[in-house]
């Protein structure tokens, strides 16, 4: 629906003004019978030039457009120039020398400023004869770099460390449950016992995720602090058909999302890693465990809240 509407956008069909589309409708008449033909004479082509006030080259140009859309009036609506937006309209030599001034004199652990930089610009412009292109033109090319690149080189690879993804480039994912991931996390109510009302504790739910859907696939509700008992429990759920388990708790809802997963993504920390929580998906026949190992990882096990 999104790319429908991108396109009906991207034809002026939402913009069109009411005299753009009484040209469309009148181009629509003359070509649309030009179209029926399977050959037009050059002849019948300039009469239909005439009656439009273009040329004979847009005529064909316009009966192209006909043939290759869904042949209505909005297909010829007037199309209109972009000015350029989007393409540089320097000179080449005035190009290559901002980009050199950027890269020596910009992207360097002196930190210069703008001003400083386009006072460069300036001299080497004089310098060589050629037309000096505006401030706004600098401050542009300077907006495109990469965040990244441009702040590890002005100020080192520890201030660029929070532009960085935490964990790199994430491992592309193509299919259904190719890839699920595990998390925990504290639900935020208190349970109280039946008769005396006192508090109890707040439950833990862990939550297995299919990276490819973002569907949830499996899920355990306990009281229990996080474990290899849960972990285990949220596979075996994952792993099962949800129908019965629906249906105990009176729940009248499609879940039919289940199966075994290819790998399994977590980030749990040193303690919750032990045997026996491997071996349980080892005999599904899951293909790959990975684990990783982090300050953030230990501090979210400690308060048992996962990152969701």
């Amino acid at each position: 629906m999104v790319d429908d509407v991108a396109g009906v956008a991207e034809l002026g069909v939402l913009t069109a003004s009411a005299a753009e589309w009484s040209v469309a409708v009148r181009r629509a008449e003359v070509i649309g019978r030009l179209g029926r033909e399977p050959q037009v004479r050059i002849a019948e082509a300039d009469e239909a030039a005439t009656q439009l006030g273009i040329s004979r080259r847009q005529v064909y140009e316009l009966l192209k457009r006909w043939r290759a859309g869904s042949q209505v009036a909005s297909d010829l609506l007037p199309r209109r120039s972009s000015g350029g937006r989007g393409r540089g309209r320097l000179p080449e030599e005035v190009e290559a020398l901002l980009l050199e001034v950027i890269r020596s004199r910009y992207l360097t652990r002196q930190r210069r400023t703008v001003s400083a930089v386009y006072e460069e610009v300036v001299r080497q412009c004089r310098i060589r004869g050629v037309a000096v292109p505006s401030r706004g033109s600098l401050e542009r090319r300077i907006g495109r770099l990469d965040p990244v690149a441009s702040v590890t080189a002005r100020q080192g690879a520890d201030a660029a460390r929070a532009l960085r993804s935490a964990g790199g480039e994430p491992p592309v994912v193509e299919g259904l449950l190719e890839q699920v991931q595990i998390d925990h996390t504290v639900v935020d109510l208190e349970i109280v016992d039946e008769r005396y009302r006192r508090p109890i504790g707040r439950p833990y739910v862990t939550v297995a995720i299919d990276v490819a859907s973002r569907c949830v696939v499996g899920l355990v509700l306990t009281l229990e602090a996080p474990s290899a008992l849960s972990v285990g429990l949220c596979l075996a759920h994952m792993a099962t058909d949800k129908r019965p388990w629906l249906e105990r708790l009176g729940v009248e809802a499609a879940w039919p999302m289940s199966g075994k997963p290819r790998e399994i993504f977590t980030d749990y920390a040193e303690t919750r890693v032990m045997p026996s929580w491997r071996e349980s998906p080892r005999s599904m026949a899951v293909r790959r465990v990975r684990v990783r190992h982090s300050q953030s990882a230990s501090r979210k096990a400690r308060s048992g809240s996962g990152a969701w």
